[in-house]
């Protein structure tokens, strides 16, 4: 009896990473990363507008113009912006190959991840 999870011929349990194609392989790598970048995103929003709240002054000088002109409205618009140039360069790039598409997303919440993780250490007063 034969089965897709039961002990292989090299004597492994589960499933082969093998089973996966290069495009499934692909697809996954990007939703994941999109996902981590639309998280991300909100989280520097949100850890963005409480630290303003809570007397912080923004650093980054295109946000905090953004912010001083428009609001945070005008804030909410720029994210959008930024999600949409970073999906505009995966498109470029996704014709050259899918992998590095999803390297310019995941590098895209790294960069976006570290902006509110320093946003959440600055209001928990671990940074100043």
């Amino acid at each position: 009896m034969s089965s897709s999870y039961g002990w292989g011929s090299s004597g492994r349990i589960g499933r082969p990473f093998g089973d996966i194609d290069a495009d499934q392989r692909d697809a996954m790598l990007a939703a994941a990363a999109w996902t981590l970048l639309v998280i991300a995103s909100l989280l520097d929003f949100v850890t963005t507008q409480y630290g303003l709240a809570a007397g912080f002054t923004e650093d980054n000088p295109v946000i905090k113009s953004v912010i001083h002109a428009y609001g945070f409205a005008g804030f909410a618009v720029f994210k959008l912006g930024a999600l949409a140039v970073v999906a505009t360069a995966v498109l470029v790039v996704r014709e050259w190959s899918r992998t590095a598409a999803a390297g310019v997303v995941a590098f895209g919440a790294l960069l976006t991840s570290l902006a509110a993780l320093t946003n959440a250490l600055a209001l928990h007063g671990v940074i100043a």
